[in-house]
């Protein structure tokens, strides 16, 4: 396309692509961008905070023997390990002025912020706490336990944030000089408006992190800068390395939250994060069709697994599946006509065959389980799955709260979704309400977007001495349990209503928050990303039961960068973007994998093999299922060698190093030689399948030349 102008004030500007061609950009979003960009680079090769503390030793304090005591060598050594790894990162986060704090769930990222809020140097100079959500405030606010807001709330008062609108702003005057050391928690939810609003309100601050896991959905709106930020500062060789800290960047990879457990959910995670995997990580794949991973919870001996899988097929087939997964898998649930068991599971106290809502018991039970779905719209969306709980397990409360009786005693159901007393509900708006009780210290005033809790009032009980029908939704929060903010007709009833039914969110909606069981829904004609699957694949503390249509194995093509939402966006944060179509979609190029022949790949490595393979004339297919004594493995490559008769079997194992990708790579030699496919170097001349293994060297790269030389010696 050829532009007709080369200026269109005063909205717009021309800028350009990595190859010289012109773009337009917003005037808003470029001044944002700069002022981010020159905001980082600025911070990075700024002078170093010196600070003296024996990190390990104040981690040695807080975690006591946690990881240490009662468990394997091999587990103490993950933990003395995952201590090392804590004690880099906690000395570049408060030597550094700019820094990001990445990992997964279950590394940490938590408990290391705690020590360093804590410590003297940092303390002295204030600190301030910061996130996108209400439910990522409270979190960040008792693992640090110091106080905390959400951005909106911050911004607000110096007119960087519009409530009514929504918008973030850079206005470049009102400065807040409130603390030296600014943290913001789950930074993969910032927009680029978002993150140039907080830096141009911010003066005197001497230490900004952001924290987050990249892996996550991109933010709904404008960018990816916490994407962009990480990969500016992510040094070369960082898979290579142990621990993965440089300037400015700091990452955790050892999960110790479950010690000592098999985690199966997270391994399936780790499929969709992007990052690259070694060749035994398509582990679990080879596992769906275990039993256990299709039990029932109530039917399981001992503990339960963490992963399950159901598959559906129609719109009433799925109905009745997710229905009875409830009734399998909530403790408190006997079955689908269970309905006192059902309001128990979402806090309610049962009392002479009727369950009620007290404020203050019901915020932990709002989080106790949650059903996630990629839609809002369909049978399996989430309009539609609010609908089905509701009419399955509040018919009850619903015909009560219309009729009333001789004494009405809770409100009419109200707004489009008829919400009524004992209903899982969210807020959908940021705002400020005094309309808050108890009124004391510590009630926060303010609901953020996306906050669940449970309608708890108005209840009239027998002595109340007011007259006529309550009037109002009152609704206590899991993020502010103890306090409950009344809902107004008028807040609920209007065309854009504050509250929404909440049994069932999408996934971008549950960003940032954490359940006990999540029910995934994975319908098969949707078209999922893998940032979605990765992002809904780690809300679950304990259990997480997908719901799929269709074969479970289709899953794995996710993992391609193809279904990589991230990389389907065009930014110029840091580097002008070059855009190569792959089919139908438009990605990064810069960011992507891809072989000479176009092929979307996992690793630089497999890229470097492929091409190797394809100047040789050599015929490959990549990651094709292989079946062998029912289990299926995706080797990298799999040659068939007309010519000798062969069929090679190629395996590239990187981050060896790490001892749990180690782990699951030998297990699955150890398959390939139970199935007589033995290494070149083990196989005897007339053997027909043969397993080649190449690995990364000592710093972590693979030699294009010691491939080459590896395809002539086979196919000479």
């Amino acid at each position: 396309m050829e532009l007709v102008e080369d200026f269109f004030p005063p909205r717009v500007s021309v800028v350009e692509m990595a190859d010289g061609t012109p773009a337009y950009q917003l005037d808003r979003l470029g001044e944002v961008t700069q002022l981010i960009r020159r905001s980082v680079e600025t911070r990075v090769k700024a002078v170093r905070h010196e600070i003296e503390a024996d990190w390990i030793s104040l981690l040695d304090e807080e975690l006591k023997d946690s990881g240490l005591k009662n468990v394997s060598e091999e587990e103490r050594e993950r933990e003395l390990r995952a201590r090392t790894e804590k004690a880099a990162v906690l000395s570049e986060l408060a030597a550094a002025r700019f820094s990001v704090l990445i990992g997964p769930a279950g590394t940490g990222k938590t408990t290391l912020l705690k020590l360093l809020v804590r410590q003297p140097a940092v303390d002295a100079g204030g600190v301030l706490l910061l996130a996108p959500t209400g439910k990522a405030r409270v979190q960040l606010e008792k693992s640090t336990k110091k106080r905390a807001q959400t951005l909106a709330q911050f911004l607000l008062p110096s007119r960087r944030y519009d409530e009514n609108t929504g918008a973030y702003r850079v206005i470049g005057t009102n400065k807040i000089d409130e603390a030296k050391t600014v943290i913001v928690d789950e930074a993969s939810m910032l927009t680029e408006e978002m993150l140039g609003a907080l830096i141009d309100a911010l003066k005197g601050v001497e230490r900004l992190i952001l924290v987050g896991d990249p892996r996550q959905l991109p933010p709904i709106g404008a960018g990816r800068p916490f994407y962009d930020i990480v990969d500016r500062l992510t040094p070369g060789d960082v898979y290579s390395t142990f621990p993965r800290v440089a300037p400015g960047y700091a990452e955790l990879t050892i999960r110790r939250r479950h010690i000592g457990e098999q985690r199966d959910d997270l391994q399936l995670a780790d499929w969709f994060s992007g990052a690259s995997l070694g060749a035994g990580d398509d582990e679990i794949f080879s596992r769906l069709g275990d039993e256990a991973l299709n039990t029932p919870r109530k039917e399981q001996k001992g503990k339960p697994g963490p992963l399950r899988f159901i598959q559906w097929d129609g719109g009433e087939d799925f109905r009745e599946k997710i229905l009875h997964a409830l009734a399998e898998e909530i403790e408190d649930v006997a079955a689908v006509d269970d309905v006192n068991g059902f309001e128990r599971s979402i806090g309610g106290t049962e009392f002479e065959g009727r369950c009620y809502f007290h404020n203050g018991k019901t915020a932990e039970a709002a989080e106790a389980w949650q059903i996630l779905s990629p839609v809002r719209g369909l049978t399996h969306g989430v309009r539609e799955l609010n609908r089905l709980i509701q009419n399955t397990f509040r018919t009850q409360t619903i015909t009560y709260a219309r009729s009333g009786g001789w004494s009405p005693r809770i409100p009419k159901p109200m707004g489009p979704e008829g919400i009524v007393y004992g209903d899982k509900v969210m807020n959908l708006v940021n705002h400020r309400t005094d309309r808050i009780y108890p009124k004391d210290d510590g009630a926060l005033e303010y609901v953020a977007n996306g906050e669940i809790g449970i309608v708890v009032g108005q209840y009239k009980g027998k002595r109340a001495t007011w007259k006529g029908w309550p009037w109002k939704l009152e609704v206590e929060f899991s993020s502010q349990a103890g306090y409950k903010y009344d809902f107004t007709p008028g807040q609920v009833q209007e065309e854009r209503p504050m509250l929404e039914l909440a049994y069932a969110v999408t996934v971008h909606k549950s960003q940032g928050s954490e359940f006990g069981i999540v029910f995934l829904v994975i319908p098969e004609a949707t078209r999922l990303s893998r940032e979605l699957l990765y992002t809904a694949l780690t809300r679950q503390r304990d259990r997480i039961v997908i719901l799929h249509q269709g074969e479970r194995s289709t899953l794995k093509r996710y993992a391609s960068d193809y279904y990589s939402e991230t990389k389907g966006r065009l930014t110029n944060l840091f580097v002008p973007p070059s855009v190569i179509q792959i089919e139908d979609r438009f990605l990064e190029e810069r960011l992507i994998h891809r072989s000479s022949k176009g092929e979307p790949m996992r690793s630089k490595s497999e890229v470097i093999i492929a091409d190797q393979l394809a100047a040789h004339g050599i015929a490959y297919e990549y990651e094709t299922g292989l079946v062998l004594d029912g289990l299926t493995r995706w080797p990298d490559f799999t040659i068939e060698d007309a010519d000798s008769g062969r069929i090679y079997y190629w395996e590239h194992c990187g981050m060896l190093q790490d001892p749990d990708y180690n782990r699951r790579w030998l297990r699955k030699l150890d398959w390939y030689r139970q199935n007589k496919i033995m290494p070149l170097e083990e196989s005897p001349g007339d053997a027909k399948r043969v397993l080649v293994i190449t690995e990364d060297d000592e710093k972590g790269g693979i030699s294009s030349q010691a491939i080459k030389q590896k395809i002539e010696i086979l196919f000479a």
